[in-house]
């Protein structure tokens, strides 16, 4: 299964590898207005992009039921309470909240995406997870460091806030891709890596840094989340769901298509809210970063307990 996995995984580079080429040939030849990128960005996040997480409902039930039997709403309820906590907090120290949440996203992401080429049981595993994560952000930073920063005032509601200065970011980047480099390489000198699995790893690295390199950081966030990270997440599920992957697929999709649709609504309904108090591009980015960052809590924490109880 692992095998299967790790080809599929593959197919997904290579189909991402040809939508940023598509996506690229359309961004050059026809000049779409910023409005219309940032709404096409919410509804990729709102649907492929949190469907992934869709299914937590799915995996709690299954983890309250072998703990508690019927009492399924401990983890609804515990799950709501952390989300509204993330908010919450959000508003009352926006900038500290940011800074959790880049930390706790780059080692999930990173997670993600290496756990299936690299053993999570040993502690350098973990470092090398963050790492690989917080490419997302450096190469933000580093290819459109204007633009980032001020994504990031939007949602932390400050104006000259600066997360780290470009000399920074080109230093701790460098550092980041050598680390990473020397310690895939090492892996694969050990036989701890294949070498198809050192292949792939480099070339997922690739094509983060062309996608961030050739859009700007709203839509190569959403591409690399949506197509990249909720894919594979897909997929994952959907292989331990059944051993036929398309008929796994259909099980995913049938059961979490109701809160699939319920978290649409609800990110739609705080958008219509928010654009009444500041312009629609910084209620998207609001939208995508601060409700990402109060999904993103309880779900680490449930996978988690799943893994470890």
């Amino acid at each position: 299964m692992n095998h299967n996995l790790k080809k599929y995984f593959n197919n997904i580079n290579f189909f991402f590898l040809f939508l940023i080429s598509i996506l690229t040939l359309i961004s050059y030849f026809f000049n779409l207005p910023s409005t219309y990128i940032y709404i096409f960005c919410f509804l990729l996040i709102a649907t492929i992009g949190v469907s992934h997480g869709a299914y937590d409902g799915i995996k709690g039930k299954m983890l309250f039921y072998k703990k508690f039997k019927n009492l399924n709403f401990i983890f609804y309820f515990s799950y709501i309470s952390l989300i509204i906590l993330v908010l919450f907090f959000w508003y009352l120290n926006p900038s500290i909240s940011l800074i959790i949440f880049l930390v706790v996203s780059s080692f999930h992401f990173g997670k993600e995406d290496l756990e299936i080429y690299l053993n999570k049981k040993y502690k350098y595993h973990q470092f090398i997870f963050f790492l690989k994560g917080s490419l997302i952000i450096l190469f933000s930073l580093f290819f459109s460091f204007e633009q980032t920063n001020l994504i990031l005032n939007t949602i932390i509601f400050s104006k000259n806030y600066e997360l780290l200065s470009y000399y920074y970011v080109k230093i701790i980047l460098l550092l980041n891709l050598l680390v990473q480099i020397l310690s895939y390489l090492y892996f694969y000198l050990k036989k701890k890596l294949k070498k198809i699995d050192f292949i792939t790893i480099n070339f997922e690295i690739i094509l983060i840094t062309i996608t961030f390199y050739l859009f700007n950081p709203i839509v190569a966030f959403t591409l690399y989340f949506c197509f990249m990270h909720s894919l594979k997440n897909i997929l994952l599920i959907s292989s331990e769901l059944n051993p036929n992957l398309f008929k796994g697929i259909n099980i995913f999709f049938n059961q979490s298509l109701l809160l699939s649709f319920v978290t649409f609504f609800i990110l739609l309904i705080s958008l219509i809210f928010l654009i009444n108090y500041d312009f629609l591009e910084n209620s998207i980015a609001k939208i995508i970063f601060i409700g990402l960052a109060s999904l993103t809590l309880p779900h680490i924490i449930l996978h988690y307990f799943l893994e470890n109880y």
